[in-house]
């Protein structure tokens, strides 16, 4: 591990002819790491110079003129993107690598976005994926131009993805991949797809830029809408999901796709997708589709009470919002809440009072419509959303549910002298005068509402009346 003031040197043996390799500039700060990258580099056949020190490494810009830089975002006396904007002022033209933790991936992508660095590479990282990096941007040039009027020709990275003279040898690489990889730009045509999306959508004499994403997406594919996000003015570092595609035959079959966005130079952007098909693996596919459906069961519900959550209300409640905006759709929304639920608690125990919420949840949920839904709001606190139904019907719900929970005797079998009774509060929309400012306001309104059955007692039901302005005793 030689070298002086900071200093590791791995420069390939052999005179002359060692000094016609690549050299890579490496500034690590790990001792270890960077012995393992110098001799990896050296096995690859590339000459290495390797920094502890940032400060060194600017200075031997001069002497060694490398052909890339490779830089940690941790260094050890200053920070990784400040220091290959250094480098990068010194040499204008110097490609480079930015490695990155977990906690500054995102902000390196940005400035991988912007410009500021070539390839960001997360930690920890693949030694064999970091060779294959390095030997791709050592042996790419510039970007160059489509040829005016000329059409790019299926599956070859020519036109306005061409380098000059080395497209081969990406198209090699990327032909290799089972996976489908494909661009789309910002119009959602596919300016790109390689050997594998063509075997993937069965695409056969259709060539680049004469497909767009509506042939391969069907209604049910997020696709269109998230590549839309990636040109907005705040888009993601990059997204996966999963849903059907079709072939150009118009079969429907099961993937995982992840998307980024590609930066091509001055020629503007494009959503590099990279698509697996799960359905040719049924096993896979199963647990994966069982997989999603779990993970989307579990955000959406409560795990106590098996009822929607919180997170699933505030969507409903919005979209019944938009719905009452746009069509003038009644709803009413219904706030309950158990009375003196910490006494029950702290004398039955906890057990109990989990199973009161249980039990609660069934009791409201056996009274309600299909097109009704019911909602853990949090705590001993349910909400309850009434679709096409006015104030009248909703206090009409309201009271039934009250009866059903003031039956004591239920509560009897379940401790000797529990008593569980509720109070409510209620909310009817459209207003007939006035509009609720936003569903804040709705909200706000609900919780006085309810806060006022409290006020007045416990176990009764409020409702807000907006012609009368006035919150009143049902």
């Amino acid at each position: 591990m030689g070298g002086t003031s900071g200093r590791l040197t791995a420069r390939g043996a052999g005179g002359a002819e060692a000094m016609t390799k690549p050299l890579i500039l490496v500034v690590e700060g790990d001792p270890v790491i960077g012995c393992v990258l110098a001799g990896a580099l050296n096995r690859a056949g590339f000459d290495a110079e390797i920094f502890q020190d940032a400060a060194l490494a600017l200075e031997s810009l001069s002497r060694l003129s490398p052909d890339m830089a490779v830089v940690d975002w941790a260094g050890p006396d200053c920070d990784g993107l400040g220091l290959v904007d250094s480098l990068k002022a010194k040499t204008r033209n110097l490609m480079t690598i930015l490695f990155t933790g977990r906690g500054e991936y995102e902000a390196a992508e940005q400035a991988r976005l912007s410009g500021r660095v070539d390839v960001v590479l997360p930690k920890p990282f693949n030694l064999a994926e970091f060779l294959n990096t390095v030997s791709a941007c050592v042996n790419s040039r510039s970007w160059s131009p489509p040829p005016a009027g000329e059409d790019a020709g299926g599956g070859v990275l020519t036109g306005w993805l061409a380098l000059d003279g080395r497209e081969a040898y990406f198209e090699h690489i990327l032909d290799s991949l089972i996976d489908a990889v494909m661009m789309v730009d910002r119009l959602g045509r596919i300016i790109y797809f390689n050997s594998g999306a063509r075997r993937m959508f069965s695409f056969r004499d259709q060539s680049v830029g004469r497909l767009t994403l509506e042939d391969i997406c069907p209604a049910d594919n997020p696709l269109s809408d998230l590549v839309a996000h990636f040109f907005g003015p705040h888009p993601p570092v990059s997204e996966q999901s999963v849903g059907y595609f079709l072939k150009t035959g118009g079969t429907r079959f099961y993937t995982m796709f992840s998307a980024s966005l590609f930066q091509a130079g001055n020629h503007g952007s494009a959503v590099l997708l990279v698509v697996k098909d799960l359905s040719a693996s049924p096993v896979l596919f199963e647990r994966t589709a069982a997989e999603t459906r779990q993970l989307e069961r579990l955000a959406l519900t409560d795990p106590l009470t098996g009822l929607y959550n919180r997170r699933y209300f505030d969507q409903k409640l919005a979209e019944e919002f938009r719905r009452m905006e746009r069509y003038g759709s009644p709803f009413t929304l219904l706030m309950m809440d158990f009375d003196h639920f910490k006494q029950v608690n702290d004398r039955f125990g906890h057990l109990v009072g989990d199973e009161v919420l249980r039990q609660g949840a069934e009791i409201f949920g056996r009274t309600l419509r299909e097109v009704d839904t019911l909602f853990r709001w949090g705590g001993e606190e349910y909400m309850v959303l009434l679709p096409e139904t006015g104030g009248e019907g909703g206090l009409a719900v309201a009271r039934r549910l009250h009866r059903l929970i003031d039956d004591q005797g239920q509560w009897e079998k379940l401790a000797s002298g529990l008593r569980v009774q509720v109070s409510m509060g209620l909310v009817s929309l459209p207003w007939v005068k006035g509009r609720p400012a936003s569903l804040n306001d709705v909200l706000a309104t609900l919780d006085r509402a309810l806060y006022q059955a409290k006020k007045n007692g416990r176990n009764r039901i409020v409702r807000y009346r907006d012609d009368q302005d006035s919150l009143v005793e049902a």
